[in-house]
């Protein structure tokens, strides 16, 4: 017996692996063969491996707790249960079994560097203030940047009008800079925190520089633990907004405004997000864009969506959008409803399980817009109308074990308006690193 150097595994809180036929068929094999053997410390802590990839968390801990009774004082073991205990919330258990396994006489210099990792990050988590967030860059490839027709003909009050060359659907590239960082504070009142977020865009492209943008939104206020009230497993946050965008070099809008979100769980596997925000926008005219005063006004958004875990590897949602834009010339007024829904499988990584697991991820819309009064200068007798669909899919590849991922992103969005400076096609494809801290 050779448990003195166990099985190089996975760690189990990386969910490296997910439950496949393979196995699920290896776990109940190495059951049957710690059943029949339970001295045999290499196949009890295999099987305990492979039931924690497949999800099976508590024949993984009690597999594993058994052998510390076998064979008391495994640093491995009592860093696998820690890493397990901590995946389940429990981390005042986790703490001490990281405890346990520093204290071990001779602890391998990999064990002990692991397990101070997660020290530190259960230290961090029970600090008041927390800092984390993501930053990305990548770059974009669009068939038509600036949405707009394919063709230069179009209807203009039933007359045939040919546009200039600049006015129709241009390819073009871009580089693109996102981050989001999130602020939060315990303030030791039944769970309570105080909250900020901040995210910020910027893009750069190669031929149409008048789509040149930059962007920030600031959220800030508290988030309530609804358990006070009897309701468990809920949270509802109140925030106000504070938004503004450049476009093309100038100032081109801000906003300000305020919202308030809810996220609970239902069940086990299902969790509703759900948020209403409403804002106070205006817009500056520019030489590029001389009318966008126009839609100067209140915007009213609601979302809500119904997140659903099949397995440990599938996850699905369904999201309900509703869009109420006002505006100084009621031909920019507009109302949108809206539905996707989307699908993500999450695999080990082809590189090993050092990585983390990958992520392909499904999603398709669909939205309805329309306008309250018809635009004199396009049809003095229809109000506009949208039919918009979009299907996208994500490649998420972790690269390490810091936070670095790759993401590969494919987009075809389909715009059909019976105001033909509104009708395009817009395919697009995309290269993104992204780094959480």
């Amino acid at each position: 017996m050779l448990f003195a150097a166990p099985v190089a595994a996975p760690a189990f809180a990386q969910g490296a692996v997910f439950g496949t036929t393979e196995l699920k068929a290896r776990q109940a094999a190495l059951l049957k063969a710690s059943l029949a053997d339970p001295a045999n410390l290499d196949a009890a802590f295999e099987y305990a491996m492979v039931s924690a990839q497949v999800g099976d968390h508590e024949a993984a801990i009690s597999t594993l707790e058994r052998m510390l009774v076998f064979a008391p004082g495994l640093p491995r073991v009592q860093l696998e249960l820690g890493v397990l205990y901590l995946r389940l919330g429990a981390e005042d258990v986790a703490a001490t079994y990281f405890e346990s396994a520093l204290a071990a006489p001779n602890v391998p210099p990999q064990v002990a560097e692991r397990v101070n990792l997660y020290l530190a990050a259960i230290a961090k988590k029970e600090a008041p203030a927390k800092v984390s967030g993501m930053l990305t860059t990548g770059v974009r490839v669009q068939s038509n940047a600036n949405a707009s027709p394919e063709g230069r003909r179009i209807q203009l009050n039933g007359n045939t009008f040919l546009l200039d060359d600049t006015s129709t659907g241009k390819a073009d590239v871009n580089g693109f800079l996102s981050g989001n960082v999130h602020f939060s504070y315990d303030l030791g009142l039944q769970g309570d925190t105080l909250e900020a977020d901040l995210v910020f865009y910027g893009a750069r492209y190669g031929k149409l520089d008048r789509l040149n943008t930059e962007m920030a939104e600031l959220t800030f206020g508290p988030t309530l633990n609804l358990a006070r009230i009897g309701i468990d497993d809920a949270r509802l946050g109140l925030y106000g907004i504070a938004n503004g965008i450049r476009l093309d070099g100038a100032n081109y809008s801000g906003a300000i405004g305020a919202g308030v979100r809810l996220g609970m769980k239902v069940m086990e596997r299902d969790e509703i997000n759900a948020r209403l925000e409403v804002r106070r926008r205006w817009f500056n005219d520019t030489v590029r864009y001389p009318t966008a005063s126009d839609r100067a006004g209140y915007a009213l958004r609601a979302v809500s969506t119904y997140h659903h875990r099949f397995t440990a590897a599938f996850s699905g949602r369904l999201s309900l959008m509703l869009d109420y834009e006002d505006a100084q010339v009621a031909w920019k007024r507009s109302l949108e409803a809206g539905v996707s829904a989307g699908l993500t499988y999450r695999f080990s990584s082809p590189f090993g399980p050092d990585a983390g697991p990958w992520s392909i991820d499904l999603e398709a819309g669909y939205s309805r817009r329309g306008f309250s009064r018809p635009d004199p200068l396009v049809n003095r007798s229809r109000s506009q109308r949208d039919n918009e669909a979009w299907a996208r899919t994500v490649l998420t590849m972790p690269v390490g074990s810091k936070g670095t991922a790759v993401a590969l992103t494919g987009e075809l969005r389909r715009q059909q308006s019976n105001y033909d400076l509104n009708d395009y096609t817009n395919a697009l494809g995309m290269v993104t690193l992204m780094q959480r801290f």
